[in-house]
């Protein structure tokens, strides 16, 4: 009867531990928030150099979850790092930082992303994925990604899916 009534006792000690660490981990879960941003065509500020190392800089207001307002912008910088990709296609790191209301409000976006040769943007209907590497004020800690679409004349879509910690 002794080894029955340790069994039992081992196996809701073990049990007990499963529940525990079960909860803290859902408790410690953030959901996930979706923020849509969009914008008109980009045109490059700035282009400095030509074939790997070119370097394109950009400023263009935003639209966030359809609603446009003064201080919300995306500023913005792509660099090619090499020109002959997959044949002909350039790769770029972005260095993206979409600000919402004011500079303390801040979504920041790196990565890398294939591009057509010598285009300024990727192709009308392409969209990319890009890590969301960190946030400011309310969006302190986020991490996550962005899923951006090149809409063609109506601009890009950019569909941000973060948790913020």
């Amino acid at each position: 009867m002794k080894t029955n009534n340790r069994l039992v006792v081992v196996l809701l000690s073990a049990l007990c531990v499963l529940v525990i660490a079960g909860i803290a981990f859902f408790a410690n879960q953030r959901p996930l928030t979706t923020v849509t941003v969009t914008h008109a065509v980009v045109t490059p500020t700035s282009t400095i150099g030509a074939g790997t190392g070119t370097v394109r800089t950009f400023f263009i207001p935003l639209d966030v979850d359809g609603v446009s307002a003064d201080g919300q912008y995306l500023s913005g910088t792509l660099t090619t790092l090499s020109d002959s990709v997959n044949g002909d296609e350039e790769l770029r790191s972005a260095n993206l930082v979409f600000v919402f209301g004011n500079e303390a409000n801040q979504l920041v976006v790196g990565g890398i992303s294939l591009y057509p040769p010598a285009g300024s943007t990727i192709a009308v209907g392409e969209e990319t994925v890009r890590p969301v590497v960190g946030g400011s004020g309310i969006y302190a800690g986020a991490t996550g990604e962005v899923i951006s679409t090149n809409l063609g004349d109506e601009g890009w879509s950019h569909v941000f899916h973060i948790k913020i910690n």
